[in-house]
């Protein structure tokens, strides 16, 4: 009777246990639409303080009814982190070249990304690619939908293997645009097809070329994981 009693309790345990992991886990789009609640507030936070693009909580936020800068006025090169949902901490990383430009009586901006090799997050690696020009919106927000790329295994800190994804960034730019960050929506076609829309994307500017900035990867300026 006791190695009964025991055994329906290790199965009662068991099944308990079990049936929280499901629960814990079965609602991805839940977990999404929190993460968009949370990037809202805090871009509404930084938004407020009146100061746009580059207040203490990180830039994230859109300004107030226009917080563009003038034309040219604040390219340069930027230390670019894609924080793949997988593994946010082991962020693909870019020097973003950014362009901005008038257009239509606005703001418009262009990238140039050079992948940099995961091991060392410093040394170039396969061939740079334009993307844009991304219309801006007075208050700075902005989605800019990439064509395909392909980043070479070498600058893939996650598998080691060639990625060929097509994402969407969704952020904000204002003046003096130091430090822009978003949200990344989109989907991997390679290594494995996988859904990328809990992904983040943060650019801090290069005022170095010889040091980069340490990298974070979102827009509460979580950093990487250091390298081994």
């Amino acid at each position: 009777m006791l190695f009964s009693r025991t055994i329906r309790t290790t199965l009662a345990s068991a099944a308990l246990t079990t049936t929280a992991l499901l629960i814990g886990c079965a609602d991805p789009a839940g977990r999404y639409d929190d993460f968009e609640a949370r990037d809202t507030t805090i871009r509404e936070d930084q938004s407020s303080g009146g100061g746009g693009g580059s207040d203490g909580n990180g830039g994230a936020g859109g300004g107030g009814d226009n917080c563009l800068p003038e034309a040219g006025a604040v390219d340069g090169d930027f230390l670019f982190s894609l924080s793949a949902y997988l593994n946010p901490r082991a962020p693909f990383l870019f020097v973003a070249s950014l362009t901005t430009e008038a257009s239509d009586g606005g703001l418009s901006f262009s990238l140039t990304f050079q992948p940099l090799v995961a091991a060392d997050r410093k040394t170039p690696t396969g061939e740079p690619f334009d993307v844009g020009p991304f219309a801006l919106s007075g208050d700075g927000t902005f989605t800019a939908q990439l064509p395909t790329l392909i980043v070479p295994g070498d600058a893939n800190p996650i598998s080691g293997s060639e990625l060929e994804a097509t994402i969407t960034l969704t952020g904000s730019l204002c003046a003096p645009a130091d430090f822009i960050c978003g949200v990344v929506t989109g989907t991997a076609a390679r290594p494995i097809p996988l859904n990328l829309k809990n992904s983040t994307f943060a650019m801090e500017r290069i005022a170095d070329p010889s040091s980069y900035p340490a990298p974070v990867i979102n827009c509460k300026r979580d950093p990487a994981n250091p390298l081994p």
